[in-house]
């Protein structure tokens, strides 16, 4: 007599695996790398041109399409609009000079950062297959922002140390995002990808108690805007589908 026994065995551990996108709507998470170009708006723009985003990203999409993540972000650049904060290091000849006398060699930058929870829904109906189409998300989390000084030959004593920090312009605060774009995943492993674009609204204030070039604190909220196009490489990650097993 024979007994067939069906056993389902499903693994807690995660692994890529060649599924069938076209004709179901599958439990994925998305792990993805991105690059975004930035342009500001708002009190930002006042203090910095356009700018670079480099981030990472977690996403778990249910099979309701439904989207919950986590993304970060490292911002840089080199586009300082506001040169007078450093008005009070400047001479007659509007250089900054170093401890010989002669001019210093100096590199303003931005660095920045943002990091933010996400939900949203990926509108199917418009992709591909039934994990792909229009990505709507909504987000909110905490952005910095600062001028990072680098004094190539370090020889400008009143740029170093507690000094730096009264022209770096170190803010914070909270901040909210929205995404617009398109999500596409494919049958094949590394063919998955999203591109769209981003809008961030923060609103941060000074960290520094004291600023040279306002002989004070630099008080009140800054609505500090990003917004550019963003796209990113994704690594979808799915649960091993059940196996049967049949036992004579």
């Amino acid at each position: 007599m024979r007994i067939v026994l069906l056993l389902s065995i499903i693994l807690s551990t995660s692994a890529f695996g060649q599924r069938n996108l076209k004709d179901s709507t599958l439990n994925t998470m998305i792990v993805g790398l991105n690059y975004k170009f930035n342009l500001t708006s708002g009190d930002l723009q006042k203090l910095w041109g356009y700018n670079h985003e480099i981030g990472f990203s977690y996403d778990n999409k249910f099979k309701n399409n439904l989207t919950v993540g986590l993304s970060s972000g490292f911002i840089f650049g080199d586009r300082l609009l506001d040169s007078t904060i450093f008005a009070p290091l400047v001479n007659d000849f509007g250089q900054i000079t170093n401890l010989g006398g002669g001019q210093a060699e100096i590199l303003f930058l931005m660095r920045g950062m943002t990091a933010n929870v996400n939900v949203g829904y990926v509108f199917s109906r418009l992709g591909n297959n039934p994990n792909s189409g229009l990505w709507l998300q909504g987000g909110a989390g905490f952005l910095m922002h600062k001028i990072r000084i680098e004094s190539l030959y370090d020889d400008i004593p009143q740029l170093e140390g507690e000094y730096r920090k009264g022209y770096d312009r170190l803010h914070m605060g909270f901040q909210t995002r929205q995404f617009v774009g398109y999500l596409y995943q494919a049958n094949h492993k590394f063919l998955n990808f999203y591109a769209g674009f981003e809008f961030i609204q923060g609103w941060t204030e000074n960290q520094r108690n004291y600023n040279f070039d306002l002989g004070g604190p630099d008080s009140g909220i800054k609505q500090d805007f990003l917004w550019g196009v963003k796209a990113g490489w994704l690594i979808p990650i799915y649960k091993r589908a059940p196996k049967a097993y049949y036992i004579d």
